[in-house]
């Protein structure tokens, strides 16, 4: 998802058509509504940072879309800088934030980069950890409750097996088809299903999008499926769904997740408390953007919120973020102060 916005700090009058332009193919959709121009929410003077771009991820999940078009519209709008935002995935994001093609990624899932972590951020390669987002994710798999109604033995793993026939597709055959998301996603799906004795076979649906079609049409059928899905993403807002009850993380499956690629992993997900990270030079290069984007912390139902109004109800991706912008100064002011306190 590469997108690219361009805000200059001129009279108010020339920030109005300059920031609408950009703002008009910021995020993931097109058009919507944009920031006016005008000092700062706090009545301080927007400094000129112009002149500095500001390269943010974006992951191929909504919510990183959301974290990423909320700082940009914010960072142009109050701190002067021209954001440009790049879609990438969540492991070539750390050799491109080391190399300084990236300056931030604003949602990383610590179970999956543990690797990572040790070897840009504890190993001083080029990586700083940015700090929390607030924002805690859990990975699972997950059942419409209907499901699970008609077939308790479904609440855990052991009951799977016994109706392994209904999730049965033509390209799994005999086995039943556990569906997964974009192949890029961190996932032990195949190795649990293996070390489970699970009769089971991983189908990669492309895109988070894929995945939320399928569940729709199970939806309106009540047909059965099975799917690698998490929180917070709006459609834990829209459907009824149920976490499959898998094995207790265990110190083993963590050390495979973290040394052996997975090889091994035989038990469910961890809870994620999810960071940020930035580029090493970044505090040094843009002291505004750095202390921004370091103070940049909200919750699920916040993230929830902006990814229902556009997966769900339709809206842009800048629309949905400028109405949760709108009704939440409250919540991004203090990352606005702490950005212009830095301001050198």
């Amino acid at each position: 998802m590469t997108v690219r916005g361009k805000w200059a700090v001129l009279a108010i009058a020339a920030a109005v058509s300059l920031l609408a332009a950009a703002c008009s193919n910021v995020g993931s959709g097109g058009g919507g509504s944009s920031p006016s121009a005008g000092g700062s929410a706090s009545g301080a003077a927007v400094p000129d940072n112009s002149g500095t771009t500001i390269k943010i991820a974006i992951n191929p999940w909504t919510g990183s879309a959301v974290n990423a078009t909320i700082a940009q519209i914010l960072l142009q709008k109050y701190l002067g800088y021209t954001v440009d935002t790049t879609k990438i995935d969540e492991f070539a994001q750390f050799p491109a934030l080391a190399r300084g093609e990236l300056d931030a990624t604003l949602e990383i899932w610590p179970s999956g980069h543990a690797d990572d972590y040790n070897k840009y951020i504890k190993g001083n390669a080029g990586v700083v950890d940015g700090g929390k987002l607030g924002v805690i994710g859990q990975i699972g798999w997950w059942l419409p409750t209907y499901m699970v109604q008609q077939h308790p033995e479904l609440k855990t793993w052991k009951g799977l097996n016994q109706d392994a026939s209904l999730f049965a597709t033509a390209e799994t055959g005999s086995q039943g088809q556990l569906l997964d998301g974009d192949p890029s996603y961190t996932t032990y799906d195949e190795e649990i299903i293996k070390n489970l004795g699970l009769n089971y076979k991983v189908v990669y649906a492309g895109s988070e999008a894929a995945q939320e079609t399928a569940l729709k049409q199970a939806y309106a059928k009540q047909a059965p499926i099975i799917m690698y899905y998490w929180t917070p993403v709006w459609g834990q807002a829209k459907w009824n769904l149920t976490m499959v009850q898998l094995p207790d993380v265990t110190q083993h499956c963590m050390d495979v997740a973290a040394n052996n690629k997975g090889v091994g992993y035989n038990c469910g997900y961890p809870q994620d408390v999810l960071y940020k990270a930035f580029n090493a030079d970044l505090q040094t290069r843009a002291p505004a953007a750095f202390a921004f984007l370091s103070a940049m912390n909200y919750t699920n139902d916040d993230q929830n919120e902006v990814a229902l109004d556009v997966d769900g109800n339709g809206m842009s991706m800048p629309a949905a973020c400028q109405k949760w912008i709108d009704a939440n100064q409250s919540v991004w002011q203090p990352w606005v102060d702490a950005g212009l306190a830095a301001q050198s």
